[in-house]
């Protein structure tokens, strides 16, 4: 993916998941199109890094609020 197509994505992604960094969002963003370096066909690669991308967050951002809601993680008063 071109350089200002990747930065849009960590961009947008970003604003949708605060809990992530965004160089931290743009190393995954990285990450999942370098697996498409060497496609033949690259038009559908910006719609596979984005729904890869977004399914790792989703999942990270699940496992953190379920993590919130661990009874041994709220502190004693």
């Amino acid at each position: 993916m071109p350089e200002p197509e990747i930065e849009a994505l960590v961009a947008e992604l970003s604003a949708r998941f605060p809990l992530f960094a965004p160089a931290t969002i743009k190393r995954w963003v990285q990450r999942e199109s370098a697996r498409y370096a060497d496609a033949r066909i690259t038009t559908y690669v910006p719609i596979l890094v984005r729904r890869g991308v977004e399914a790792t967050l989703h999942e990270l951002d699940r496992i953190q609020a379920l993590d919130l809601r661990d009874p041994a993680l709220i502190p004693a008063r």
